[in-house]
């Protein structure tokens, strides 16, 4: 069950996925905006299940699915092409590489063993611990 605040967080963020902005409209400080939004879609599973239930209501009611958006940015990329146009051909295929996940981070583990080589990379400089990572 959703409190008030949270119930409006959800209703402002649904309008164009700006957290900080829906923070703000549903009542909570300026100053932490960005945190309490960050809070809310990422740690409150109420708030998560319910932008999730309303997005879901309204791709079924527009008839919007991710293949439908998928084809909308390639056609507007070669509306794009067809005007020469670079920066809104750039602007469709970064919005369709977010789509695709292109932008999310890698995650890189790194395993050390204390007892013989933590004396070792202590003493590396940090140009030669980038070429490790970059190994």
């Amino acid at each position: 069950m959703l409190t008030g605040r949270q119930a409006r967080f959800v209703a402002e963020y649904l309008v164009d996925g700006n957290g900080a902005r829906a923070a703000v409209a549903a009542g909570y400080g300026r100053a932490g905006a960005k945190v309490t939004a960050h809070r809310l879609t990422h740690a409150n599973r109420a708030v998560q299940a319910e932008i999730q239930a309303r997005q879901a209501v309204d791709s079924q009611r527009l008839q919007i699915d991710r293949q439908g958006v998928i084809q909308g940015l390639l056609e507007a990329i070669q509306i794009g092409r067809e005007r020469q146009e670079p920066m809104a051909m750039i602007a469709g295929w970064r919005e369709l590489a977010k789509l695709m996940g292109f932008y999310q981070p890698t995650a890189i583990s790194v395993e050390v063993s204390a007892s013989r080589g933590l004396g070792r990379i202590e003493a590396m400089s940090d140009a030669e611990l980038m070429a490790v990572l970059a190994g």
